[in-house]
């Protein structure tokens, strides 16, 4: 007899993942799981060798699991659908029927998997969690590169995800990336929530963590960086070439260009620092690169504070404000209240701003570094390789939370 089409022995009629376990059952109760499992050995007396030598009981007893054979196949016939038993007739023994339905069922399986794969969509207002669980459960049973798993999956996300999906293809190589690390990148996409933040701005944030393409962090534009934004007064304007130590020198633009007013500051923020109701801890330092110093409006925070240090700093829409001191903040390192180090000449600037500022430039300058962790974050170090403390990415900026050493220095 020919032997039974595995592919068309699974039928949309047969529930094998229900109908295989009591099958089982019954033949097992039968006393008939044996010959299923194992199968028949084959005639002994259609093979000369033996035909001449078989002993009655061992031919006795191949006859027996032969009739025992056919017991369990009529069994497994009789509980299929009319549909699979049709498909399943040419079936010679248990066995073979039993082993085809088996491996039916497992093509059938991919091949719904398959298609659950290629029609793979987020649905609106669906998790990316819950998403990529989705897909993690089809995948897990589908020999399909991690290349065509993230493809998939960019091309499949729906709401702010499917704006961030682009900027992925532009940004990663998506050869190198698997299902993990994708959600690792959206779980930090999320890290930046839509309350306060277009996202369109977060896309371009995404672009400005890796270093790729412009954007202005004072309009929220993407097509110039902070230097050339037109809210910043031009070059010449700011005078930077003494270094991050020198004075600089602006004009405070008026209506017309004959009522243009030159300062010189000490110090520049080019931060916007008029973000609608946002707050900052006290513990909380925002990591700005266009600031020449560090500074707080927090005079507890200081170790020593030398008031007569005072100094003029520019801010971005051309606002001067007064620092009335330059001291030091000591800190406590990440991983261990033993391990301190002083931030110096932290400029006290009590009304203008309303959070502390981490210079990279002048930190930098110190030694002291700002590169991505294994997560992405980044990870800010002393000279030493020592970590400040853990950073953070919000509609806010990014910022570092610091444990300070308080002196409660008196005004």
């Amino acid at each position: 007899m020919a032997a039974a089409n595995a592919q068309d022995g699974v039928s949309d009629d047969l529930n094998y993942e229900t109908w295989a376990p009591t099958a089982k059952t019954t033949l097992v109760e039968k006393g008939l799981w044996d010959v299923v499992e194992n199968g028949l050995s084959p005639d002994p007396t259609k093979i000369p060798e033996l035909a001449a030598t078989i002993k009655v009981a061992d031919l006795a007893h191949w006859r027996n699991r032969v009739m025992r054979d056919i017991k369990a196949l009529k069994i497994l016939q009789a509980s299929l659908p009319d549909s699979s038993f049709r498909k399943t007739i040419t079936a010679a023994s248990a066995k073979e029927l039993w082993d085809s339905l088996e491996k039916g069922n497992e093509e059938a399986k991919l091949r719904r998997l398959e298609n659950q794969f290629e029609e793979l969509s987020m649905c609106e207002k669906e998790s990316i969690v819950s998403y990529f669980a989705r897909v993690s459960r089809i995948v897990e049973e589908l020999q399909k590169s991690d290349y065509e798993v993230v493809k998939k999956v960019l091309g499949s996300l729906s709401g702010s995800y499917k704006e961030a999906a682009p900027v992925i293809e532009e940004l990663m190589d998506l050869k190198t990336m698997n299902l993990e690390s994708l959600a690792e990148f959206f779980r930090r996409f999320d890290a930046m929530p839509d309350e306060y933040v277009h996202q369109e701005i977060k896309r371009n944030r995404l672009k400005a963590m890796f270093g790729i393409g412009k954007w202005c962090d004072v309009c929220y534009k993407e097509d110039h960086n902070l230097e050339e934004c037109h809210s910043i007064p031009k070059e010449g304007d700011w005078g930077v070439k003494q270094g991050i130590y020198g004075r600089h020198c602006f004009r405070r633009a008026g209506t017309e260009a004959q009522n243009q007013t030159e300062l010189v500051v000490d110090y520049i923020l080019l931060a916007k620092l008029e973000l609608g109701a946002f707050t900052y801890d006290e513990d909380m330092w925002m990591i700005y690169g266009h600031a020449t110093s560090n500074m707080t409006p927090h005079e507890k925070l200081f170790t020593s504070l030398d008031r007569t240090q005072k100094a003029k700093v520019g801010l971005v829409d051309g606002t001067v404000i007064v620092a009335e001191g330059r001291g030091d903040v000591k800190i406590v390192m990440k991983g261990g209240k033993k391990k301190t180090t002083t931030i110096r000449d932290v400029l006290f600037v009590p009304r203008g701003i309303n959070r502390n500022v981490l210079s990279v430039p002048l930190m930098t300058s110190r030694g002291c570094s700002f590169k991505p962790g294994e997560r992405g974050e980044c990870v800010v170090r002393d000279k030493t390789g020592a970590v400040f403390g853990d950073t953070t990415w919000d509609e806010r900026g990014l910022s570092i939370r610091m444990q300070v050493v308080k002196a409660n220095i008196s005004s």
